[in-house]
């Protein structure tokens, strides 16, 4: 019962913090709300929120994303883009750094998703 108490606890804490406008995609990755722009972007958040980091995500103003054991996509105002997870995104990208691909037309994301398997973009702020 007190460890009960005590988790549910130590959550409320843990996410006092948190974003409420953090939407999980996939793995350490989220949508969160740049807070000088008021855009939405990708992060890599490797603890979750509110331990994240915009690396070198280049992807503004989301409009969707998705995700799966494979690879993460987005889709923003400049067209779509996705990138391949790796093992260690959540420790660091050590000498493996994201590489994101796009932006894409939609034709051409469209033919990408069917060739590798890219997941729907059901995730919607």
């Amino acid at each position: 019962m007190i460890a009960r108490s005590l988790a549910g606890a130590l959550f409320v804490v843990t996410c006092a913090g948190c974003s409420p406008a953090a939407r999980h995609v996939a793995g350490p990755f989220y949508l969160i709300e740049r807070p000088e722009s008021r855009e939405l972007a990708l992060y890599r958040c490797p603890d979750g929120p509110p331990g994240c980091a915009i690396d070198e995500l280049p992807v503004l103003n989301v409009l969707a994303a998705g995700g799966n054991d494979h690879f993460v996509a987005v889709q923003s105002d400049r067209g779509y883009y996705y990138l391949r997870r790796i093992a260690q995104e959540r420790s660091g990208w050590g000498n493996n750094p994201e590489k994101i691909v796009g932006p894409l037309s939609e034709a051409d994301f469209t033919a990408s998703r069917r060739r590798l398997g890219l997941p729907d973009l059901d995730i919607r702020p």
